[in-house]
């Protein structure tokens, strides 16, 4: 991929020059904050919608606003925050398919799963309550994986749109205004 000498000032990337005094390209910073203003989001609100129905579905607890606003919905809504956005940096500009962001985010679910899992298997066990309530301990640790393949498919979705819409942008831009 060869970069052009000059982008449009409205573009979604700009050129800047590197340490090393070459011309590298880059997102603009509008271009930046949409996009991370749309991982987030996307990621966040993803996040907290699982948990109240993994807590609704697996664990018959209602979730109220203040729960997921609250501190516990803060660290939760970071936790899901952070899934597009590694996805995005493992992919970002490289014309994957949508089939490579949904496996890549895949993976990623599911090791957030994993630790979230073995977390709370941890914590019960510190805390001398052992797992013993099998069948519930197994089905919030299914519920978390299938929700976290879930999830993925909506964060492959949201990476993988913003990512064309940049390219093609990209592209409309390089080309220039009409004569």
């Amino acid at each position: 991929m060869t970069t052009p000498e000059r982008l449009p000032e409205d573009g979604p990337t700009q050129l800047v020059e590197a340490a090393d005094g070459r011309m590298v390209e880059r997102l603009s910073g509008s271009t930046a904050t949409l996009l991370l203003v749309w991982l987030i989001g996307i990621g966040a609100g993803s996040a907290l919608l699982a948990a109240w129905g993994v807590a609704a579905a697996l664990l018959d607890v209602r979730l109220s606003a203040r729960d997921l606003l609250g501190e516990t919905g803060f660290y939760l809504g970071l936790l899901g925050a952070s899934g597009p956005c590694v996805l995005w940096l493992t992919g970002r500009a490289q014309g994957h398919s949508l089939g490579w962001f949904i496996l890549a985010a895949l993976r990623i679910g599911l090791v957030m799963a994993a630790i979230l899992i073995g977390g709370g298997a941890l914590v019960l066990v510190v805390m001398g309550g052992g797992i013993g309530s099998g069948f519930a301990a197994v089905a919030v640790a299914v519920g978390l994986t299938v929700l976290a393949a879930g999830l993925s498919v909506i964060w492959a979705l949201a990476v993988w749109s913003a990512d064309r819409w940049i390219a093609r942008a990209r592209l409309a831009g390089e080309s220039g205004p009409p004569s």
